[in-house]
Parts: structure tokens; C-alpha cells; sequence
């Protein structure tokens, strides 16, 4: 009796999900799988960073700086050259993640975002785009 109250429960909150909620929840999940995979190993699983080496993405003045079109880029091409994150200077090489798709880019990008920046989905189309318009 309380197995079946308990997945009434479930389905009851569930239910009370929009689809953009769940949507939203889902590529935050698939993002941080992604960053997992292909990020963490230089800025972190916390996105502290490593050291003078890679910059953080947590805490940082990225998120109000960079246009999530630009990030968009940086993710698939990579980005070589000096960078400044809260002032200060990182010369490092990011390599470009060549293999991510849109929806990929567009669930890491909502991930970080979640984690980091606000809470808004970056969609597929967003992504679809931002790529298009990438040199």
C-alpha cells in the first residue's frame, strides 16, 4: 500500500512539471554528464579551475562577459590565446570538442549555466545558430 501511495506521490509532482521544467531538468543532467567527459579534467568538477593553468568557470566573471553565442564557439573550436577571468591572465590552450553536437553544446552550455551563471535553458536552436555564425 505505501509502494503504490508513493509512486501516486511521484506521479502527482511530475505531473505538476511543465514541459520546459523538464526539459530544462533534463539537459542540465545531460550537460553535466558532458562537462564530466570533456571538461572537468581541466577546470574541475567544482569549475574552481586548476591552478594558473585553466581558469575557473565558477565565480567568475565569464557568465556576465561572454555571450553564451561566444561560448558556444570557444566549446566546439577550442580557443588559443590569452584570456581574462576576474582579471586575471590565462594563456593556455583549450582543445576544441570537434565531436559535440548542437544539442550536446546546448545541454553543456545550460548545465554551466545552471551551475554558474542563471537558470536558463540554452536550447538547440540557440546552439543550432550560435555554430552557424562561429569563424
Amino acid at each position: 500500500m505505501k509502494y503504490l501511495l508513493f509512486i501516486n506521490l511521484i506521479i502527482l509532482i511530475a505531473s505538476c512539471q511543465s514541459k520546459e521544467e523538464i526539459m530544462y531538468q533534463q539537459y542540465v543532467v545531460e550537460g553535466r554528464s558532458i562537462y564530466e567527459k570533456n571538461c572537468a579534467n581541466c577546470h574541475q568538477n567544482d569549475g574552481s579551475g586548476l591552478r594558473d593553468l585553466y581558469p575557473a568557470l565558477a565565480k567568475t566573471d565569464l557568465w556576465t562577459r561572454v555571450a553564451p553565442q561566444q561560448l558556444v564557439c570557444i566549446i566546439k573550436q577550442g580557443q588559443k590565446g590569452e584570456i581574462k577571468v576576474n582579471g586575471k591572465s590565462y594563456a593556455g590552450y583549450m582543445p576544441a570538442n570537434t565531436k559535440l553536437e548542437a544539442i550536446d553544446i546546448a545541454e553543456l552550455v545550460t548545465f554551466m549555466k545552471d551551475s554558474w551563471g542563471d537558470k536558463k535553458i540554452y536550447s538547440f536552436d540557440e546552439a543550432r545558430a550560435a555554430l552557424k555564425n562561429c569563424r
